[in-house]
């Protein structure tokens, strides 16, 4: 059974496919060589429940991870479906998990946080959990994504110990942009 950080990735970024040439269902995420990282935490999450997938270079300079299940690539579609009532059934908890995930496939860092999906319900009832958590955040369009923006220094630092993502945690390691988001590195817990 998935996490929920795993659904919040696969969400973002993930593909739900079932073949009905030889009724196989697959799941798989393509990420850039840069982002490696994502997939190595994806990795250590899919051995850890024992699933069995396949990790191969595909074109543009990216990784692929791959894997087969009947069960996870209809709960993915379920969720890809209605995404709102997916997280709204979540726990405090699942939601924090589910948000890494989804930050991890959708996020940006840059003088901001920023999360990008054309699901614009989603990030409503994310911006309204994150309300709970109080961190003030936007949402504007951009075309035709929306972006739930967080770039108020304090609710940056809430966000950071609140929900655990590999794209922050290399920020702040790194420490490229540290200076852009003034995060001390041990506001962030692993």
């Amino acid at each position: 059974m998935m996490n929920t950080y795993e659904v919040g990735l696969l969400f973002g970024d993930g593909v739900a496919y079932r073949s009905k040439k030889n009724r196989s269902y697959a799941i798989w995420i393509d990420q850039h060589e840069r982002n490696v990282d994502i997939l190595k935490n994806l990795k250590k999450i899919l051995t850890k429940q024992k699933v069995n997938f396949c990790w191969y270079k595909v074109p543009d300079n990216k990784i692929r991870v791959l894997f087969y299940s009947k069960k996870e690539c209809l709960m993915l579609k379920a969720v890809k479906e209605n995404p709102k009532k997916f997280f709204r059934t979540l726990n405090s908890k699942e939601k924090k998990q589910f948000i890494g995930g989804f930050f991890d496939a959708e996020g940006t860092v840059t003088d901001r946080l920023v999360v990008y999906n054309q699901n614009k319900d989603l990030l409503e009832e994310i911006q309204k959990f994150l309300k709970e958590l109080k961190i003030t955040s936007y949402i504007y369009k951009f075309g035709r994504v929306y972006g739930l923006q967080i770039y108020k220094r304090i609710h940056i630092q809430i966000f950071i110990r609140s929900i655990k993502s590999v794209k922050l945690f290399r920020v702040i390691q790194s420490g490229k942009k540290r200076s852009r988001l003034r995060i001390r590195k041990d506001v962030y817990n692993r």
